[in-house]
């Protein structure tokens, strides 16, 4: 008899049948994760997300007269890089650590839970006051360690807390009375805990929980709010700039977006002041020094006269002496210039990190110089503020430093530059002057000193009057001085419905999870596991064995009514398997061998089960079953007997079989290879060897061609037994022809090992 054909469904009809017939994963998945769900609603305190905008007004234009301290800027100005900056402080260091004390967040307020415990912001009943003149050493205090207050009665509790803190994993363990209102020493940290005024939820009695509290080092709170903080322009190159925060409770959520929106402009509305305030510095400082100098020169002026006993001089060279006013008050000009270049070099090559003054304040309005001023005096502030922060590792750092002493020496040649021109010109008005002079020789010597004395104190008073009107227009700027950025949507939650844990979300993650459940089941068992699945698997291991029957399951385990069934498949498969051992032919009595691979098959079933349908047939039969095996309840057919074996040799059976006219004997076995060592292998006329999907692996497929290669079996028949892949009606629910309802434990072990199988 030739093997038949073997039958392989094509790739995808094969995924989806073995995909749909592991539906009690996808059922035992759902139930795991849908009881996930609801534990993490109950135990998870419900996060918000919460969003505030933030305005960043343009800058005015360095070419602006009216502006004389230029915003503060990193890079080249564009309007682009001025809100990518500002949009990176709305969420840096300084600003959120800011927050942080104003709102007391280092202190977190818990309620005691089952798995997890919920932050009470603002409705603890209790407060609890950190003594910060004991912290001395972060390492030694137990940041993140929650204490409980337990059994409050009265103004006593217990406070229980445990856990490790610090980066030698310290253990701390309290379980002690105390107070409210006094002192708690834990470690190296001192608390004190009182109850909170008008506090809505009770401490003790019915309907109080257990509620506790966590210190947290300040720094560690900022970084972990800055973690959770997003800005993002609203459109591309807008002044609008959006901070998205996700927090629990709601209240934290929109506390800490207000904060960060306040301490954000007061920061940029002081840095502001301070500009103004050193500008304005700077011109006061000059208006004293021009004072005393115009002081100095009244008093000179008012000698001269009295010594010289002069009220007034008819002069008469009144051109030339306008032509001389008129180059003083050059000189003047120039003279103002050349000091503030003077200044600014000398600040230059020392290295001085003061910030130099604007040169519209002496009346420089040289466009680039503006620029290079300003444009340093930034890149100083910017540098200042790192190294405050402690941010000198950072590369932005080393390279703000490289572009600091590059615009130091531009700036450095470009003052040089102006310097040495305005000296220039200096010398050509004294040459015009020292010229105008000459042809004054003329004139009385006393006129020329009186007109001396007096252009100087003409050029103090125009000075001194300048520098006034400077500075009461810097007064009023800082007057009407308004923050260029401004808070227009205060915090407000983005969804009414919590960010986390999102029912909808969650259940849908569930559902999405478990129908993946069978395809990663399939995927690994098909990566890790070695059992056969099918007919395809034994021509692959054994191509040259035989095959001869394919008996899918049976939920029919009554061997009479099995055997009755003549429309069940699994009795159409056993009857084909008899009928083909008939013609096989053979002198009686025909020993047949029923085993496993390796005995992990129900080799004892196939065997009751064909023995059954050979005396169905008209066969005198003999099963052989060992003495370990229960007991067969059911009664007899007729020609059918049952012999133990016992430790009996099975030439002997085999010879009383003989003497008694039995046709064939049915043995059971336990694996082929306790059939190879077995004493009776030679008087074996075939072996029937079991091979179940699930159970058989390839491994033992293996040893069995092996043995079989030695010649150390007698013929040997495959049999795939127990195949699945056919349903039964409603998955055993139903009767089918042939076959029985399956029972509620049966149905459950059924189903399972089909979707494992």
């Amino acid at each position: 008899m030739t093997t038949p054909p073997v039958h392989v469904d094509t790739d995808l009809k094969s995924f989806f049948g073995r995909y749909l017939r592991s539906w009690p994963i996808v059922a035992v998945t759902g139930i795991f994760l849908l009881a996930l769900v609801v534990l993490i609603i109950l135990n998870v305190q419900p996060s918000y997300s919460g969003s505030t905008s933030i305005v960043i007004l343009t800058p005015m234009r360095h070419d602006d007269p009216n502006r004389m301290v230029q915003p503060k800027e990193t890079a080249a100005r564009t309007d682009k890089n001025y809100y990518l900056n500002e949009q990176l402080r709305i969420t840096s260091q300084p600003i959120i650590s800011r927050v942080v004390e104003k709102l007391k967040l280092r202190t977190k307020y818990v309620q005691e839970g089952l798995l997890l415990d919920w932050d009470m912001y603002k409705d603890s009943p209790i407060l609890v006051e950190l003594d910060t003149s004991s912290v001395h050493n972060s390492t030694l205090v137990p940041y993140g360690v929650a204490f409980y207050l337990h059994g409050v009665r009265g103004d006593d509790f217990q406070l229980v807390g445990d856990g490790t803190y610090g980066p030698d994993k310290k253990e701390i363990d309290v379980n002690q009375p105390a107070k409210f209102g006094e002192w708690i020493a834990l470690d190296a940290m001192r608390v004190r805990i009182s109850k909170a005024p008008n506090a809505k939820l009770p401490l003790e009695g019915p309907g109080s929980y257990r509620y506790g509290f966590v210190q947290y080092d300040p720094h560690q709170v900022t970084l972990t709010v800055m973690a959770s903080l997003t800005a993002e322009p609203g459109v591309a190159e807008a002044t609008t700039v959006n901070v998205t925060y996700t927090a629990a409770p709601r209240a934290k959520t929109l506390d800490i977006l207000n904060a960060i929106g306040a301490e954000y402009t007061a920061v940029h509305l002081a840095e502001q002041q301070q500009d103004l305030d050193r500008t304005i510095a700077t011109v006061q400082q000059e208006i004293v020094k021009n004072n005393q100098q115009l002081s100095t020169l009244g008093d000179r002026l008012e000698s001269f006269k009295e010594g010289e006993n002069i009220t007034n001089l008819d002069h008469s060279t009144i051109l030339m002496q306008e032509n001389v006013a008129s180059l003083d008050t050059r000189w003047e000009a120039l003279s103002v210039q050349f000091k503030y270049y003077d200044n600014l070099s000398k600040q230059l090559r020392s290295g001085d990190e003061a910030k130099p003054s604007s040169p519209k304040a002496f009346s420089i309005t040289d466009p680039l110089l503006n620029d290079m001023t300003a444009s340093y005096a930034k890149l100083q502030s910017d540098v200042a503020m790192l190294r405050k922060e402690g941010k000198t590792a950072n590369p932005s750092y080393n390279r703000m430093l490289k572009m600091l002493d590059q615009q130091r020496e531009n700036l450095l040649n470009s003052v040089e530059s102006f310097r040495e021109n305005t000296r220039i010109n200096m010398q050509n008005l004294d040459a015009q002057r020292k010229e105008l002079q000459a042809k004054q020789s003329a004139v009385p010597k006393l006129d020329r000193l009186l007109m001396d004395r007096e252009r100087d104190q003409r050029t103090q008073e125009t000075v001194t009057s300048g520098l006034m009107a400077r500075l009461s227009d810097l007064n009023v700027q800082r007057a009407a001085l308004t923050p260029e950025v401004s808070v227009i949507t205060p915090a407000y939650l983005t969804n009414l419905d919590p960010a986390f844990p999102n029912i909808v979300l969650l259940l849908a993650a569930a559902v999405l999870l478990a129908l993946m459940a069978p395809l990663v089941y399939m995927v690994a068992k098909s990566m890790l596991s070695g059992k056969i699945t099918g007919a395809g698997d034994l021509a692959k291991a054994l191509p040259d064995a035989h095959i001869a029957s394919t008996v899918p399951y049976s939920s029919n385990l009554n061997l009479a009514k099995f055997t009755a069934s003549t429309k069940s498949e699994a009795t159409i498969e056993i009857a084909k398997l008899a009928a083909w051992l008939e013609q096989q032919g053979g002198n009686p009595p025909q020993v047949i061998h029923v085993c496993g691979t390796n005995g992990s098959e129900s080799s004892g079933l196939l065997a009751s089960r064909l023995a059954w349908m050979l005396a169905h047939r008209g066969k005198k039969v003999l099963l052989v079953r060992d003495g370990g095996a229960p007991p067969i309840k059911a009664a007899l057919p007729q020609g059918l007997s049952i012999a133990l074996m016992n430790g009996n040799d099975l030439g002997g059976i085999k010879q009383k079989a003989g003497t008694d006219g039995t046709d064939v004997v049915v043995v059971e076995g336990s694996s082929a290879d306790m059939l190879a060592i077995a004493p009776y292998v030679g008087k074996v006329d075939q072996a029937l060897v079991v091979c179940q999907p699930g159970k058989t692996t390839k491994d033992d497929l293996e040893k069995l061609a092996t043995t079989r290669a030695n010649g150390q079996l007698p013929p040997v028949v495959l049999v795939l037994d127990g195949v699945k892949d056919k349903a039964l009606p409603w998955f055993g629910l139903a009767r089918k022809n042939g076959e029985q309802r399956l029972g509620f434990c049966r149905f459950f072990r059924y189903n399972w090992s089909r979707a494992v199988s």
